[in-house]
């Protein structure tokens, strides 16, 4: 899923599609006046034909009520560098505001972000949706290789991610969070 050809993908992207359903598994069940919408795409290494059809696909209604999408695409190498969040222009939005705050209050300093496109958050942030991708740069020397494997992920760059992304969706969804929110009201995909 979301690999290339002679790739076993064990980062690119298994690590992404992994926390997806982990993260489904831990949140399912948290009170909340906000629908959270846990979605992976395939097809994003031609194109980012999954995402796009989504998108492209969506009801205006249904594009309305969607607030933020957090892309999780190769977080879990142990040989890539830090943590950081790409948007498609480069600027804040929802999605960099809540991890910052979250990575703020859990590692003591916020998730940098930067201009970055060529993963499924483009087409949200295309159509105005805070987006962001969440990756690990510099990447892992064994990208797109048959090196990519199970042996080389690091189960703390996971955690921290999935901390990170897994308290700023709750922040953001809790029951209890009963103020006016920002954009539009609905629902946060994954």
């Amino acid at each position: 899923h979301d690999s290339v050809p002679g790739a076993p993908g064990a980062n690119d992207n298994a690590s992404g599609t992994a926390m997806v359903l982990e993260l489904a598994r831990v949140l399912k069940d948290l009170p909340t006046d906000t629908e959270i919408r846990f979605a992976t795409f395939g097809a994003e290494e031609i194109g980012l034909i999954g995402s796009r059809h989504y998108v492209n696909t969506l009801a205006e209604s249904e594009l309305n009520r969607i607030v933020a999408n957090f892309n999780l695409d190769m977080v879990g190498s142990r040989d890539a560098g830090d943590l950081v969040m790409r948007t498609v222009d480069g600027q804040a939005n929802l999605v960099t505001e809540l991890a910052q705050s979250t990575s703020s209050r859990l590692n003591g300093q916020p998730t940098p972000f930067a201009r970055g496109g060529s993963s499924d958050h483009v087409p949200f942030g295309e159509k105005g949706i805070p987006a962001a991708l969440f990756i690990h740069s510099p990447l892992e020397q064994w990208y797109h290789t048959p090196e990519d494997t199970l042996d080389k992920i690091s189960k703390e760059k996971l955690q921290d991610v999935a901390e990170i992304v897994g308290t700023a969706i709750y922040d953001y969804a809790r029951f209890d969070n009963q103020g006016p929110k920002p954009k539009k009201k609905g629902k946060i995909d994954n």
